[in-house]
């Protein structure tokens, strides 16, 4: 029975296609590395850190002791600027966590951002106040494909992960959802095509088009 549903935040609340691995490239241009458009599906789904250590080994160029902190928040203050028109609520999103909502669902958000990034943009997007539980990189030792953050996003919301969908628009994400015995909905984007996600329990495009009655009848 479906009690709970667990959101992706990158690509999936925000259209961040291209802005954040624009900002990377924005970060690391005084090192003259630029992450190449062909790479970029190997990161989807990563945390930061853990691009960041795999960049520091193809690339020479990266200090080994360039701090993931200083990197982050200059990363950031690019993607905010980039993503300033996007950041803005969606009401068709509002309205399927309101409807879950009002059926007594929980809501949570588990991303692989840092907690201060994720709660400025979910506070733009209008859906921070909305949440039961908002579980981020800073949380967990092990990031997706590792399903740890959406198991400790059910622990927080006491709900059995057996009970939970999670929304995500990377395959990595599918894989961590589906490695945590949840149902897996995958949206698509230009990062993926729809047969990457084969592993889906469900696939969509376009939020106008998920029903909440969609979710429901994956159980």
């Amino acid at each position: 029975m479906l009690k709970a549903i667990i959101f992706d935040m990158d690509g999936v609340l925000i259209k961040s296609e291209g802005v954040i691995s624009r900002s990377f490239n924005m970060a690391l241009e005084k090192y003259n590395v630029e992450i190449g458009s062909k790479d970029k599906k190997k990161y989807l789904g990563r945390s930061l850190r853990d691009q960041l250590e795999m960049w520091k080994e193809e690339y020479p160029n990266i200090p080994k002791d360039l701090d993931i902190d200083q990197f982050s928040k200059e990363a950031f203050s690019y993607q905010l600027e980039l993503l300033k028109e996007r950041l803005v609520p969606d009401i068709t999103v509002l309205n399927l966590i309101k409807e879950a909502k009002d059926k007594g669902m929980k809501i949570a958000v588990a991303t692989s951002s840092f907690k201060y990034r994720a709660e400025i943009f979910l506070k733009l997007l209008g859906i921070f106040d909305q949440l039961d539980a908002l579980v981020t990189a800073d949380d967990v030792n092990s990031h997706k494909p590792n399903p740890e953050v959406f198991l400790e996003a059910a622990k927080r919301i006491s709900v059995s992960p057996k009970d939970c969908v999670v929304i995500e628009d990377a395959v990595n994400g599918i894989e961590a959802a589906n490695n945590a015995n949840m149902k897996s909905v995958a949206f698509v984007t230009e990062n993926h095509p729809k047969e990457d996600f084969f592993e889906a329990d469900y696939i969509f495009s376009n939020f106008k088009e998920l029903k909440l009655k969609d979710l429901e009848n994956l159980f």
